[in-house]
């Protein structure tokens, strides 16, 4: 009984405890803030230009915007239905936008002169 005893108080203290993590060790930042951006999207941006994950939150956040304010779900918006929504920049720029002269912004209009405008920027 006695050998018992010891063989077991032996094999408990063997086993080791977890020992607590200090506090640098916590407190390292990680590789990245997100992990779950995709590794290709977490290059840091050329030349002070957004990442490319910026780009598309703002985009989505702008097409938001633009069916929101489309409020007879024709598509495209009309300079009334941007100036009721508060969307300036469509407003002011209305007549660049609407390269066709139809009196109606789509979303792909908008998208193709917000990227002109990036490249005009870029170019200069």
């Amino acid at each position: 009984m006695l050998a018992t005893s010891m063989a077991c108080a032996c094999a408990h203290a063997q086993i080791q405890q977890p020992q607590p993590v200090s506090a640098p060790a916590m407190m390292s930042a990680p590789a990245h803030p997100d992990p779950y951006i995709p590794p290709a999207m977490r290059k840091p941006p050329r030349d002070g230009a957004p990442s490319p994950m910026l780009q598309y939150q703002s985009m989505q956040k702008l097409k938001q915007r633009f069916e929101d304010a489309d409020v007879d779900s024709s598509g495209g918006l009309s300079r009334e239905e941007a100036h009721n929504a508060g969307l300036g920049f469509v407003e002011k720029n209305f007549d660049h936008i609407d390269t066709a002269q139809r009196g109606v912004v789509t979303f792909e209009d908008l998208k193709a002169f917000i990227i002109q405008r990036r490249e005009e920027a870029r170019s200069r």
